[in-house]
């Protein structure tokens, strides 16, 4: 095994941005890490998109397994999607997280248990029955405790998940008509031009083509290799189609689009699949952001760019600040987490996905970084914990 103290982890994504570097330094003078004493790998988590890389490497080094993730550059949903990795691995390890002084304290502290934010799952009928939810592309590879066993599925809730190829998603974006009519063209406090607004608009078409040939309940988007082939992404296409009652979930998250599909069936609500971006433990509240939003859950929005990328065109949404419930199934399918809390105010960081909204909980937030529900957490208005308890927890 490596005996190495420090491993820093960045995707080649985040290259394009320049205060990735820039922010790990000013994390690790602030941190002054090397007059503590621990007998453990500590990975620098820098960027997103850095979970392939982990799982790559994470053979070579002994438990546990320690990680830091700062505030910025999606560094800790990648962090808590590696976490839940290593859950389901059963291998030791802790996630570190806050201010450099506070991440200080809890790397002293690190042997201190927590509780789960979990909770058994044990249905009473199969809730999704008969729906059809196409995967097109399989997951990103950064998911690397997200994915499902497709009979599970089927067994447990009744869905068919429908493989749907890249290529053939690719070859419709590519052939589809637009029309200049259409009621999306014309956003106000759009601050991209027409070109790439109507390329958004194209994928759109596409993904509405692939609806309707396989009878799509729902779906989720490879989406990050749009950038790569399409050099666009599918952010505005999905806030759309949400919007309009088909779940479309990006990255390829299956487990995101099975909760999301539960919340649309429980509550008839659209729901937001967002990155946890930044915890706050003293004050209980943590950053949630995304570069797409159902846009019938804001109250404004105007186009952006993908964050990551910094093209496609991605969603700034204003969110209500109103009470919300946070929902995830685990991968494995057998257990879920759920919680509540209050917005309390949307946000302008010019280092996190688009939609960005400050979320105080009723629950201990601590429990996020302990417990992960991977990389998204799926949050909708409205306080319906007991009513997911009642219907998920039947026994």
């Amino acid at each position: 095994m490596k005996k190495e103290q420090f491993i820093f982890l960045k995707s080649k994504v985040s290259d394009a941005n320049p205060n990735v570097h820039k922010d790990t330094l000013n994390f690790l003078n602030e941190l002054h890490y090397a007059d503590i004493d621990f007998d453990a790998n500590i990975f620098f988590i820098e960027s997103g998109g850095t979970e392939e890389i982990f799982r790559s490497i994470y053979k070579d080094y002994k438990e546990p397994y320690y990680l830091i993730a700062t505030e910025a550059n999606n560094s800790l949903p990648a962090s808590l999607e590696i976490v839940s990795f290593l859950n389901l691995n059963n291998l030791e390890n802790k996630l570190f997280h806050g201010h450099p002084n506070d991440v200080r304290n809890q790397l002293i502290k690190a042997k201190e248990d927590t509780p789960s934010f979990y909770r058994e799952l044990n249905l009473k009928d199969k809730i999704l029955d008969n729906m059809n939810l196409g995967v097109i592309g399989k997951p990103s590879d950064w998911l690397i405790s997200s994915l499902v066993d497709y009979k599970e599925v089927k067994d447990k809730f009744g869905a068919n998940l429908i493989d749907i190829s890249f290529e053939e998603f690719k070859s419709e974006v590519e052939k589809a008509p637009y029309d200049e009519s259409s009621p999306y063209f014309e956003f106000k406090n759009k601050i991209i031009n027409k070109d790439e607004i109507k390329l958004a608009l194209k994928i759109y078409h596409a993904l509405k083509v692939l609806i309707a040939k396989y009878n799509l309940n729902a779906l989720t988007v490879r989406c990050f290799d749009l950038l790569s082939t399409i050099h666009s992404t599918s952010c505005l296409a999905l806030a759309i189609l949400n919007k309009d009652g088909i779940v479309a979930t990006c990255e390829g998250d299956v487990p995101a689009m099975l909760s999301m599909c539960i919340v649309k069936k429980m509550f008839n609500e659209s729901s937001f699949q967002s990155n946890p971006s930044y915890v706050d433990i003293k004050n209980n509240s943590a950053y949630l952001a995304h570069c797409t939003l159902p846009l019938d859950m804001c109250s404004s929005f105007r186009l952006d760019t993908h964050f990551e990328s910094g093209i496609g065109v991605g969603i700034k949404g204003e969110m209500f600040e109103k009470r919300i419930t946070v929902f995830k199934l685990s991968s494995k399918l057998d257990k879920f987490a759920v919680f509540t809390g209050k917005i309390r105010s949307n946000l302008n960081e010019s280092n996190l996905c688009r939609t960005q909204i400050n979320v105080e909980f009723d629950d201990p937030v601590s429990l996020l970084l302990s417990s992960p529900c991977g990389n998204h957490l799926v949050i909708f208005y409205g306080s319906y914990k007991d009513e997911i308890l009642k219907k998920l927890s039947y026994k």
